[in-house]
């Protein structure tokens, strides 16, 4: 060690962004979803999977951009991303934390689309415009609030652990979408500090860093104290997605499976000899028909207005005329698999079977 290290403390090793915790594409709970829309039959619970993975991939899209932001500056500090923190009762999801030697930050990421405007209460509205042109407004949770709470958990984790107490800690808001503007010129002046878009966050931290006003200074060594600490608390939550979604054993059944278990019954039937086979098989094949359409009712209601829609569009008729809701909720109860189970619907009489039998009958039947 040289004089001057002796004299003014460790040889300095951090000179630019170091990631204790890299960001990463290949999120576990992404993956996770896309293996169980992969899996699922199509249906309602499967459209709300596929909008959630939709939301996912934009919100890591808006985390890659700050991430980028962050790597690539040349700032001397120590970088963490998706860090929850558990401490006593309270929960912080901190996309990012930046750690120099002059203050600590707490990074929020949002990729929202709009427009964004901050009133003099502090309210956020979002502003989105149509193609056509049409504007629709509606206020949104103040992620200002929610990352000042994370930060204050972050300053009581720090003081806890560490006797780390009087560190600047800032609470910053990034707003990761390049394409939404963003209106603060009215927002209380506290607000106006901690909210910034992505290609603004660098030159803030810079600014921050070269506050002349700020005399805290720590040395590398309680850096990476306070890095590893944070990466000790870690603990990340594992969703329980057949809960989450309330998935059962149907929600999962391909056509394989109803392919297989008629096989299995045909097999069954084959082998006794004392029953009339062709009887049995075919009532044992309506069964298993039956019940495995069954596993889909938002599906299957779906396909029946819409051939309903479109057979009172032909015939310039109401859509009540073809069917109404009753006869189509007996239609769902029943599950009619042949012209003369399709009778016994209400409503169903020879003349509606001859119009319309084919065609509900072929939806039955898929």
């Amino acid at each position: 060690m040289s004089i001057l290290e002796a004299i003014f403390g460790q040889k300095k090793t951090i000179d630019k962004p170091i990631f204790i915790k890299d960001f990463c594409n290949d999120n576990t709970q992404l993956k996770d979803l896309q293996d169980l829309f992969d899996k699922l039959n199509d249906g309602e619970k499967k459209d709300v999977i596929e909008k959630d993975i939709m939301l996912q991939r934009y919100g890591i899209s808006g985390e890659s951009n700050v991430h980028y932001e962050l790597k690539t500056s040349f700032m001397p500090m120590l970088c963490l991303h998706d860090v929850r923190i558990e401490h006593e009762d309270y929960v912080a999801q901190l996309d990012f934390v930046v750690i120099t030697n002059k203050f600590l930050a707490v990074l929020e990421t949002k990729k929202l689309n709009g427009n964004i405007t901050v009133n003099r209460d502090g309210d956020f509205i979002r502003t989105i415009r149509t193609r056509r042109g049409r504007e629709f407004k509606e206020g949104i949770y103040s992620p200002i609030t929610q990352n000042a709470r994370h930060s204050k958990i972050v300053k009581e984790l720090l003081s806890q652990k560490l006797n780390i107490n009087k560190i600047p800690l800032k609470s910053l808001v990034v707003m990761a979408n390049p394409k939404s503007i963003i209106n603060k010129d009215k927002c209380p002046s506290d607000i106006k500090a901690s909210l910034y878009k992505c290609d603004q966050v660098i030159k803030q931290l810079e600014k921050l860093q070269g506050d002349k006003k700020n005399e805290y200074n720590i040395n590398e060594k309680r850096m990476y104290a306070i890095a590893d600490l944070l990466l000790k608390m870690n603990t990340p939550i594992h969703f329980n997605n057949h809960a989450k979604y309330n998935l059962v054993e149907r929600d999962f059944c391909k056509y394989g499976d109803v392919v297989k278990t008629i096989a299995e019954v045909i097999s069954e039937i084959v082998v006794k000899p004392e029953i009339n086979k062709d009887e049995a098989i075919e009532e044992k094949v309506e069964t298993v028909i039956k019940e495995s359409s069954k596993k889909d009712i938002n599906l299957l209601t779906k396909e029946l207005k819409k051939f309903r829609l479109e057979a009172s569009k032909e015939e310039n008729t109401p859509a009540y005329c073809v069917f109404n809701n009753a006869q189509m909720e007996d239609l769902i109860e029943k599950y009619p698999v042949t012209l003369e189970k399709l009778l016994e619907v209400k409503g169903f009489g020879e003349k509606k079977i001859e119009k319309y039998g084919e065609g509900i009958l072929r939806i039955m039947n898929n």
